[in-house]
C-alpha cells in the first residue's frame, strides 16, 4: 500500500491530533521527512482539488481541519456550545501565565473564577497539574480547538498593548 495513503486513512480516522512518531510507529518503512513530505502532497492535492478541508499541525501533530469559511456551516450542524466571556478571559490567564494557580487567576479578574475554571476542565480546555497548590495549564485539546501547534503560537501581548494601551497587562 501506499504510504500517502495509509496516512491520509489514520489521519481521516484519529480522533486527535497525531504526532509523526505516531505514524511511524504504524508506517515503519518511511522517515519523518517523508511523514512530512507527504502530508505536504495530500494538502496540494485538496488545494488543487478545491476541498473544503486540509491537513494542518496543531499540538505537536497533525489533524483533518475544516477551512474557516465553513465554520459558520460547522457550527449550525454541531451546535457548537459557546463558552461565555468569563471562561474565556479565564482561558486567556491559564493560555498566557499557566500553569497557574485559581488565586493567580482570581487576582487578575478580580472575582472568584471556580465556575469558569470548572467549565473549562469539563471541556477538556484546562486541566489541573499535580502538586501544591494545584495549578492551571492548556491541554492539547486546546492547541487542537484553536488551531495552534504550541503555546508560542499564541498572538504576542505587545500587540494587545499596541491596540489598547494601559487597559491590558496580561
Amino acid at each position: 500500500m501506499n504510504p500517502r495513503d495509509i496516512i491520509e486513512a489514520l489521519l481521516f480516522s484519529a480522533e486527535e491530533a497525531l504526532s509523526v512518531k505516531d505514524i511511524l510507529k504504524i508506517v515503519s518503512d518511511i522517515n519523518n521527512q517523508q511523514v512530512e513530505e507527504l502530508i505536504t502532497e495530500l494538502n496540494k492535492t485538496y488545494e488543487e482539488s478545491g476541498r473544503s478541508f486540509g491537513i494542518d499541525k496543531v499540538a505537536d501533530g497533525y489533524m483533518f481541519v475544516t477551512k474557516q469559511m465553513y465554520s459558520p456551516y460547522i457550527r449550525k450542524l454541531h451546535k457548537a456550545k459557546r463558552l461565555s466571556t468569563e471562561a474565556l478571559e479565564v482561558l486567556a490567564i491559564v493560555a498566557y501565565r499557566g500553569p497557574c494557580t485559581k488565586q493567580t487567576v482570581d487576582k487578575i479578574r478580580g472575582v472568584d473564577s471556580s465556575s469558569s475554571l470548572k467549565t473549562l476542565i469539563n471541556n477538556q480546555l484546562i486541566e489541573i497539574k499535580a502538586g501544591r497548590p494545584l495549578k492551571y495549564a492548556t491541554t492539547d485539546k486546546f492547541l487542537e480547538v484553536f488551531g495552534l501547534n504550541s503555546l508560542a503560537d499564541l498572538p504576542d501581548t505587545s500587540q494587545f498593548q499596541e491596540a489598547f494601551g494601559d487597559e491590558t497587562n496580561p
